[in-house]
């Protein structure tokens, strides 16, 4: 995934997790470029090794895998940013819990999509899925600090995950309707849907008939309040 953006500093250098998973990122990088087809063979998400093939270590290691420099430089940009930020309100361990499901349950949510609506043969790489569980939340902890997208215009954190899942939906949507690509977008936003629902539960599917409620009532009585302006008399 391509994206550029810097927040506001929140305190120096990196954190341990976040350390070990770039420097394990960057490992697999160099080991891809004197290697291709070891990696590409053996390491990558091929949805057609892991069912009916087996291989189920493929929903891991995928997310370690990147062919092309920017793709791997941008996903540890974001790791880099909104990351440490994370490990230091969570701690290590909770972090690489939150990582990893958002990685691997975006690997495993993108292989009966390829088997549905793509090609199971193709290889899914990169660690977006993961990125993208990182930047939810970040914008779940700090909905309202600002991001500067493209290092100049700055939008709230809420915002902008909200832009990106809408981004990924589309793009997800377009490529079931034929318009196929070159993205994983379904694996993008896996990660993120995964990630929101995992710090927020299903309190918010719970609170919707609450809502509901609550927005049919105000409803009504502005209707009323409305019916009973419109009866009285009018004073010029």
């Amino acid at each position: 995934m391509s994206y550029q953006y810097r927040r506001t500093s929140f305190g120096p250098g990196l954190s341990p997790a976040v350390l070990n998973l770039i420097l394990a990122n960057a490992v697999m990088f160099g080991i891809g470029v004197f290697f291709p087809r070891l990696v590409e063979d053996w390491l990558a998400l091929v949805p057609l090794a892991v069912v009916p093939g087996g291989q189920v270590w493929r929903v891991v290691s995928y997310m370690f895998v990147h062919f092309d420099f920017g793709h791997v430089f941008f996903n540890m940009l974001g790791l880099y940013f909104f990351g440490p930020q994370l490990e230091r309100v969570w701690g290590s361990q909770r972090f690489y819990i939150y990582y990893f499901v958002t990685g691997v349950g975006a690997g495993i949510a993108a292989v009966p999509f390829y088997w549905l609506f793509g090609d199971p043969r193709i290889p899914i790489i990169g660690a977006s899925g993961a990125i993208f569980g990182v930047l939810v939340g970040f914008a779940l902890l700090y909905p309202n600090q600002p991001i500067y997208l493209y290092f100049l215009m700055p939008v709230k954190a809420k915002w902008l995950i909200l832009f990106y899942g809408a981004m990924e939906f589309f793009a997800t949507v377009s490529y079931t309707g034929g318009a196929r690509s070159g993205v994983a977008n379904v694996a993008h936003l896996a990660g993120l849907v995964i990630g929101y629902f995992y710090l927020r539960g299903l309190s918010d599917l719970k609170s919707l008939p609450f809502r509901f409620r609550q927005w049919r009532r105000r409803r009504q009585f502005k209707a009323l309040s409305r019916r009973d302006h419109d009866d009285g008399p009018t004073y010029h």
